[in-house]
């Protein structure tokens, strides 16, 4: 094995916590690579700080305003954000992509990992110990592929340590080469948890490895494989649905996360809080943020019927517009007369929130409340996990494969109804594929609103351009609270290309390797 060093922070500290998740990497000492590879507590703090690489929806290419911002779900109501200056205005280029910092993250972080799987058999710890950290090695590399392969399609495959005196102008693999080294590395990552060491849901796991497996399966359209990933995981995993939707996103515990990031005070906060929580001239007021749509709003179906508002019989009160709609309306959405944080919010114009064009009130009449902590001080560092993975998830996609491949649909209407039933939804009925496509795609809507789902989903389903998805609606309301007509105004109509199914190479990387070759259309 070729020696190098290492840079390590605090070595009695780490070498004495290896049993925690948390180990911080910080730059006070060096050891040599020889004792990382080959002491479980090194090498746990080795892949700590992969972890913590590992991107999520509280920080970049969101972070001031999450990704569904960028879609027909939420409107932010800053104007500088990526979401209004680039990606709703169909001006990405190669140079100023808010995803360019994940090409060059995810290759700093899969070069970590190559080095650690090329050494990681002079691990001296416990068999169930060695094979948790190179099942957690391999999980990663695959799932910093799959980030890669969702935004840029196929990239290039590199899964050897690199030398400087290598030829590092690498090309480009095709999608499908790309897909079956990610499958593969999740293969062999599952291989490894199951004769490995349990451990918390902010590390790779047996459960994780196979539902990522599924994910990226379904969105490279191989739907009989992804939903025999999917039903592995639902028929083994010791995970459940919780009772309680909206807790599930501000409790670490909550029974049904697979994988996450998690914070805590007082070193590792950040802000959705204080970025999310509506501007108002009442006692809280923050920044403002992101702003459900009135399109998204409508997908809400009423809880007694199952239908839409929109729908004739669903029991739609046009006087009482929010009442009666599925929980997870409640849970997600702020809306006029929310009750919420001890003040009644009033988003109706002139209201102590009211609907704006200018500064940082809303934009459509609504607030975020899904993921945002009620009972914390939102001018203060936020603690609510990042969850990557989840349970519900894995149902819907179970679903849609099932629903694409024209089989089993029995099935994936149980599926769905599992989902429907944690919040007492009623249960929907076996209908055609086409019909079934639309109803799994509203669930997926609904279930992982503001989670990143819902801008990869419209890019696969190729619906990004669609008009309806375009139109940007936000409430139409009185300053008495009263709806105007059908309550509801078009606020913008955004720009698309088709190029942005993908996002390009970023400049840097194409001007450093002349063999990359760029997206169509950038």
């Amino acid at each position: 094995m070729k020696k190098i060093t290492i840079v390590i922070i605090s070595l009695v500290f780490l070498h004495t916590s290896c049993d925690k998740d948390s180990i911080d990497l910080d730059p006070r000492g060096t050891i040599s690579s020889e004792i990382v590879f080959e002491d479980p507590g090194f090498a746990k703090a080795f892949l700590n700080a992969v972890y913590n690489g590992v991107p999520q929806g509280f920080g970049a290419p969101g972070g001031w305003y999450m990704l569904d911002a960028a879609t027909d779900n939420a409107e932010n109501s800053y104007t500088w954000p990526s979401s209004n200056t680039i990606f709703n205005t169909a001006s990405i280029t190669a140079n100023n992509s808010p995803f360019n910092g994940l090409w060059d993250n995810a290759y700093f972080q899969i070069r970590r990992l190559n080095n650690f799987i090329n050494n990681y058999d002079d691990l001296q710890g416990q068999d169930e110990i060695n094979n948790q950290l190179k099942g957690e090695a391999h999980f990663l590399r695959g799932y910093f592929y799959s980030l890669l392969l969702k935004t840029f399609g196929g990239v290039p495959i590199i899964s050897v340590p690199q030398e400087l005196s290598d030829d590092l102008s690498v090309e480009r693999n095709t999608k499908e080469e790309t897909l079956n080294f990610i499958v593969s590395e999740f293969d062999i990552a599952a291989s490894f948890f199951e004769n490995a060491a349990s451990t918390s849901s902010t590390r790779g796991s047996w459960d994780a490895a196979i539902a990522m497996k599924g994910r990226v399966l379904l969105y490279e359209g191989k739907y009989p494989e992804s939903a025999a990933a999917s039903k592995l995981v639902l028929d083994n995993t010791s995970k459940t649905l919780d009772n309680d939707y909206e807790s599930v996103f501000v409790n670490n515990e909550a029974s049904e996360v697979i994988f996450d990031t998690q914070f805590s005070d007082p070193d590792k906060t950040h802000w959705a809080n204080l970025f999310n929580t509506p501007k108002s001239t009442a006692a809280v007021s923050g920044w403002g943020g992101t702003g459900p749509t009135q399109n998204l709003v409508d997908q809400y179906e009423m809880k007694d019927t199952g239908l839409l508002p929109s729908e004739a019989g669903s029991g739609y009160d046009a006087s009482n517009p929010y009442a009666g709609r599925d929980p997870r309306f409640e849970a997600s959405i702020l809306y006029d007369g929310s009750e919420w944080k001890g003040l009644t919010w009033e988003f109706r114009p002139g209201g102590s929130a009211g609907i704006a064009t200018s500064g940082d009130f809303t934009r459509t009449g609504y607030g975020m409340r899904k993921m945002i902590q009620e009972d914390r001080n939102h001018n203060e560092g936020s603690t609510q996990h990042w969850i990557h993975v989840r349970l519900a998830e894995i149902y819907l996609n179970y679903a849609e494969a099932l629903i694409e491949s024209g089989n089993d649909l029995p099935l994936a209407v149980d599926a769905i109804n599992t989902v429907r039933a944690r919040v007492n939804m009623p249960a929907i009925t076996i209908a055609s594929q086409s019909e079934l496509r639309t109803r799994v795609r509203r669930e997926r809507r609904i279930e992982l609103a503001f989670e990143e789902h819902r801008f990869w989903d419209i890019r696969r389903w190729g619906i990004a351009g669609n008009s309806e998805t375009l139109t940007i609606y936000r409430v139409d309301m009185d300053s008495d609270g009263n709806l105007i007509g059908d309550g509801k105004e078009i606020w913008e109509t955004r720009n698309w290309d088709d190029s942005n199914l993908l996002m390009p190479i970023p400049q840097e990387e194409l001007d450093k390797n002349p063999n990359l070759e760029q997206n169509p259309g950038y």
